[in-house]
């Protein structure tokens, strides 16, 4: 069968597959003993890093590997990010899980750009499973109040676009790839419709400035959970 298309059949299934994972994941998080939480963290890390490895391995063996196959993308920054958290956790990494890292998935499985390959191959499966851990993960993490972060913490954030960006677009430019999507669109996305409205000049400042919009919210959101949390 071939790819499929955003909000059809196939996708939709998708999501509600996912959603009911998250809500028994979230379930069976907040029930587990500090011990166990920590355990589900760092397994969940490494099955994501089994997952990315098995992707390489399989374009490997498949030829299809190209300068598309590196994980560039902020999701696949997000697999270090969720190990150093599990090994190491601190402000910084919890303002990246927060602020990068779910709504880089989160985004990425309402518009996937992998509607392009087979359905129920090996790539379609794991672009689905491998987003949805991560918004587990960060989710669970949110849910037992475990992300030690604030507005103010925001810096974090944008030093670590400031170091990652400029490389990433400099790949982009050099071997005709698209990782963040700094150089163009997707297709049938919002990003398009960022396009559309400023053009490719203005692209990637509008696309900064959803980003800061998308902080925003997230903080406001953070923000009333402490506040209901003081007042129970």
């Amino acid at each position: 069968m071939d790819g499929f298309s955003i909000f059809d059949s196939v996708h939709i299934m998708w999501l509600i597959i996912i959603a009911v994972f998250l809500v028994f994941s979230l379930y069976f998080y907040h029930c587990f003993s500090y011990e166990r939480q920590d355990l589900f963290l760092k397994s969940a890390f490494w099955l994501l890093l089994f997952l990315e490895v098995a992707k390489q391995i399989y374009l490997l063996v498949t030829d299809q590997y190209s300068y598309w196959s590196p994980p560039l993308h902020l999701c696949g920054f997000g697999i270090f990010i969720i190990g150093w958290h599990a090994y190491f956790p601190n402000r910084t990494t919890a303002t990246l899980l927060y602020t990068l890292t779910l709504p880089g998935a989160a985004i990425a499985l309402l518009f996937p750009g992998w509607t392009i390959d087979p359905v129920g191959g090996f790539l379609h499966f794991h672009s689905f499973i491998f987003h949805a851990l991560l918004v587990v993960v960060v989710a669970a993490l949110i849910l037992e109040k475990q992300l030690a972060t604030n507005f103010t913490d925001i810096w974090r954030s944008v030093l670590f676009l400031l170091i990652t960006v400029p490389p990433v677009y400099v790949y982009n430019a050099h071997f005709h790839t698209n990782f963040m999507f700094l150089n163009r669109p997707v297709k049938g996305t919002p990003l398009q419709w960022l396009n559309d409205a400023f053009g490719a000049t203005g692209y990637l400042a509008s696309l900064a400035g959803v980003i800061i919009c998308i902080w925003i919210v997230l903080y406001i959101l953070l923000a009333l959970q402490k506040r209901r949390h003081i007042t129970e």
